[in-house]
């Protein structure tokens, strides 16, 4: 089921325009559709990749008598009407973290997170049960000052699956000056923004 996991996830999040497929403007294809071009896989199985994925990545619904499936989060697809709730007060996510790799600071401390070629920068709100806002293998969390960032303009969402996510400012960057704090995940060592 990881094989189709994988695919559901590169399909729903960037490829399906480009393979072909009709998209709502939430994001939702129709399952059938797939199975059509994944004839190994059943409607069962994409059932039980839905239902096992801990990070909550997909959503099933049926509409019009159809089973549709969607992306929660992490699309370069631009969605229309992509079911986001906005948070505009710093009290709704006291605590906003991104995870990334020492490898990868010194870029990031002089220009900022970016949301690269996907639609939003992606966070969570704890180390514990971490989501997509800490990818695997990374090593140094940044907080986000969630005050400033949303004074400043910058709009910040809740995803489906409680994964926060901002689209960053116009040119898709979440710049130093609204980190609130970074630091090792393993030594906790505080670091030099």
């Amino acid at each position: 089921m990881a094989s189709l996991s994988r695919y559901l996830a590169k399909l729903l999040r960037h490829d399906a325009p480009a393979c072909g497929f009709d998209i709502s403007e939430e994001g939702y294809v129709d399952v059938a559709e797939i199975l059509e071009e994944k004839p190994q896989y059943t409607e069962a199985d994409v059932r039980k990749v839905v239902n096992n994925d801990r990070k909550g990545r997909f959503h099933l619904r049926t509409h019009h008598g159809r089973l549709e499936i969607k992306a929660t989060q992490g699309h370069s697809i631009q969605l229309e009407k992509p079911d986001l709730t906005p948070i505009t007060h710093f009290t709704e996510a006291r605590t906003v973290l991104h995870g990334t790799s020492s490898s990868r600071w010194n870029a990031i401390k002089n220009e900022g997170l970016s949301r690269m070629r996907r639609t939003h920068i992606h966070f969570t709100t704890s180390e514990s049960g971490a989501r997509s806002g800490f990818p695997r293998g990374c090593d140094i969390a940044i907080e986000i000052n969630m005050e400033k960032a949303l004074r400043a303009g910058i709009k910040f969402y809740t995803s489906e699956n409680e994964v926060i996510l901002s689209p960053g400012n116009s040119d898709g960057l979440i710049l130093p000056k609204y980190f609130k704090s970074a630091y090792n995940l393993r030594t906790r060592q505080q670091l030099q923004i």
